[in-house]
């Protein structure tokens, strides 16, 4: 069996965007606890070395007051989080896309992105954030870190 199809997702993962003020912060933005950033982190580091195409599905807690405070997008009042993410990694290193497809939120990249995703995991593990990330070139839908809240459970 691959790793990345025996791999189980732990913690909790918060993936939102919001509906308006998309000048200020377009995209979607990502946080998590630090199981839930260990447990993406593994999974990243699975197929990295699985090094096969694959999908995974991981369930979105949807974001608290705390984390969504953390932005402050004091005008974007209205945001929308899906139930569940689908991670498609493709062998084509320059994928990247970002794309809600009823309550699924699907996250297609190659090497390049998952680098980024992983580096971007470790600094919400770390207290950082406050940046999005693309493939480089700047294309694509951005996806933002943002640190976990110390008000919000699981820190």
């Amino acid at each position: 069996m691959q790793r990345a199809h025996a791999w189980k997702q732990a913690g909790a993962l918060v993936l939102w965007y919001y509906a308006g003020n998309e000048r200020n912060y377009p995209g979607w933005h990502l946080t998590a606890d630090a199981e839930g950033g260990h447990s993406m982190i593994a999974l990243l580091d699975a197929l990295t070395h699985d090094s096969a195409p694959a999908t995974r599905t991981l369930q979105i807690t949807p974001p608290t007051a705390a984390h969504l405070g953390v932005p402050n997008n004091r005008a974007g009042v209205a945001w929308r989080t899906p139930g569940k993410l689908r991670l498609t990694f493709s062998n084509d290193p320059h994928t990247w896309g970002l794309a809600m497809e009823q309550d699924l939120a699907v996250l297609a990249f190659g090497t390049e992105g998952m680098a980024a995703i992983r580096d971007g995991l470790l600094d919400v593990l770390q207290g950082r954030g406050d940046y999005s990330i693309t493939i480089p070139g700047g294309t694509g839908t951005p996806l933002w870190f943002w640190w976990w809240p110390r008000t919000a459970a699981g820190r």
